[in-house]
């Protein structure tokens, strides 16, 4: 996949931690701007999570109660708003995020080594979830980048010793679940050039939607979005074309909606089906 640099500077430097992260976080960013989900988590009482660390500095959460507010949007527990999606405790639940890598969890044997384990809390940062019905969820954290696994079998949190398998569980989302493991892989790496963003096609228009919706929420017009975007001197040049109003009202639009419900289908890959791909 071709990706590049883009000329980032200002306000546009702000942005420029978004460039490694997988569909799902991009999916949080558009959520924690839409105004109804947060009302609803400003209205969150957080004292409904219950949180403590353990040994590799491992955090583990836990709904008390059910998650009846978080479910509406997708979630299993709701983050904190303010948080980006590379800090943010976003954990999407199956219907959601239906292609997030599984784990199947099981008994080790003695002087069995388990490498997805061994490996984690060597290179990264990991949190364990459990929903208000036992399900458990995994995120690590690393390499400018977060990767959410949902667990099966046995709990990660018994008394017994266990061993954990990348497990892919049908045919049908086999080659969108294998791309999404590759992803996640990208928490355990040495990148050098970890500090240049490089971006695609769709990242920087996903970037730019962000610009976009931020910018509105400011009273900006469209002309000032374009400023913010392409720089003062090529809108004064281009803008009276049209063809820039047009990009401008598209990036208003697709932002919009991936805002509103849209990243369920675009970025989560929810409610896919014969007629209707995730992009």
């Amino acid at each position: 996949m071709k990706t590049y640099t883009l000329k980032t500077d200002g306000t546009l430097k702000r942005y420029d931690y978004l460039w490694r992260m997988t569909p799902d976080r991009w999916a949080w960013e558009y959520l924690r701007r839409n105004e109804d989900f947060l009302e609803d988590a400003n209205a969150f009482d957080r004292s409904q999570i219950s949180e403590r660390t353990v040994c590799h500095g491992i955090r583990i959460l836990k709904s008390r109660i059910p998650q009846t507010a978080a479910e509406r949007w997708g979630l299993i527990l709701m983050p904190d708003p303010e948080q980006n999606g590379i800090d943010a405790d976003v954990v999407w639940n199956k219907t959601a995020f239906p292609d997030q890598v599984e784990l199947n969890v099981i008994p080790r044997g003695e002087n069995e080594a388990c490498e997805i384990y061994d490996t984690s809390v060597a290179l990264a940062r990991i949190s364990h979830f459990t929903d208000s019905v036992g399900r458990e969820f995994l995120l690590t954290r690393g390499n400018g980048c977060v990767f959410q696994t949902r667990c099966h079998g046995i709990s990660l949190l018994g008394i017994e010793q266990v061993r954990m398998k990348l497990q892919i569980s049908d045919f049908e989302s086999y080659d969108r679940k294998v791309k999404a493991q590759q992803e996640g892989m990208r928490v355990f790496g040495n990148d050098p050039e970890a500090e240049t963003p490089k971006w695609t096609k769709r990242t920087h228009m996903l970037r730019d939607g962000l610009i976009v919706l931020d910018s509105l929420k400011l009273g900006m017009t469209r002309r000032e979005i374009a400023t913010v975007l392409y720089g003062k001197s090529k809108v004064e040049a281009e803008w009276q074309s049209g063809h820039m109003k047009g990009a401008v009202r598209y990036l208003v639009h697709k932002a919009e909606a991936l805002r509103d419900g849209g990243y369920l289908v675009e970025l989560l890959g929810g409610h896919v089906g014969p007629e209707r791909v995730a992009a």
